[in-house]
């Protein structure tokens, strides 16, 4: 099993990991050109116009100033695991660094982040602080989703193989790599939504905060099990169980080809 999970924008700073150096050795070697075209890319950016490229990450303005000093150093900043670097509220939910340590480097190898900057990294991947949003643009290069499209469909399927994976990412990261073909039948798409009303009143829609613990909890839970899914349909009776254990009720809406599944509470 893998677990796909969005980055968050709120990061750990500091770090005691070396840096990554020229050359860094993160999982996924596939991807190193593109990781590098794009680290490039943002430097000269912001050498070049740091005001443009703050506009183009849609870095806040009380942020801009430090998130660009974190990108420009991104080789010889210090690092952290990935799990331990995002600090979100997905993150707290996760809790990794209360995990068992034979819990721990299942979840170091088997989850997988989205990144802006790196596009995939794993769990346990050494990473600095930085701030390159999917949704955001760099001068000179253009959409960070554009960059890492026709490299994660190239890489990502190989990585897979013939794992299932759950799929937890949030919408800018969804678009960096959209599966197709096999692969996308072995991948569950979880979504949490809130419901409102009732009768024909009922309204079922997206939830921001709760949404992103119920992943952090649904993500510790799967990779604490000792229930191993091999299929799809076993990814999603865990996922059942899980969303039993936090009051969420499941909503089939996907397709043999498509799997898909809806966790959904009532929220204030």
């Amino acid at each position: 099993m893998l677990v796909l999970l969005p980055p968050s924008e709120g990061k750990t700073p500091g770090g005691a990991g070396p840096p990554l150096g020229p050359r860094p050795p993160l999982s996924i070697p596939a991807l190193a050109a593109p990781r590098a075209a794009l680290v490039v890319a943002v430097r000269r950016a912001a050498a070049a116009d740091p005001v443009a490229l703050a506009a183009g990450l849609k870095l806040p303005p009380g942020l801009a100033d430090a998130a660009l000093a974190a990108d420009r150093a991104v080789a010889t900043a210090p690092t952290r695991p990935a799990l331990d670097r995002y600090a979100g509220v997905l993150y707290a939910a996760l809790d990794a660094g209360s995990l068992t340590s034979t819990v721990r480097r299942r979840a170091d190898e088997q989850v997988l982040v989205l990144s802006g900057l790196w596009g995939v990294v794993r769990g346990g991947d050494p990473v600095p602080d930085y701030r390159v949003p999917a949704s955001g643009s760099v001068p000179g290069l253009g959409l960070v989703v554009a960059h890492w499209q026709q490299p994660l469909a190239t890489a990502l399927p190989a990585l897979v193989g013939d794992s299932v994976v759950l799929d937890l990412r949030s919408t800018d990261y969804t678009a960096m790599w959209r599966p197709t073909g096999p692969v996308r039948a072995r991948v569950l798409t979880v979504r949490v939504l809130a419901e409102r009303g009732s009768g024909a009143a009922r309204k079922v829609g997206p939830v921001s905060y709760h949404a992103k613990w119920v992943k952090g909890r649904l993500a510790r839970h799967l990779l604490s099990s000792r229930r191993r899914p091999r299929t799809v349909r076993d990814l999603a009776a865990a996922v059942a169980s899980a969303a039993a254990d936090l009051d969420l009720r499941v909503e089939d809406r996907g397709t043999p080809a498509a799997p898909a599944l809806d966790l959904v509470g009532r929220y204030p």
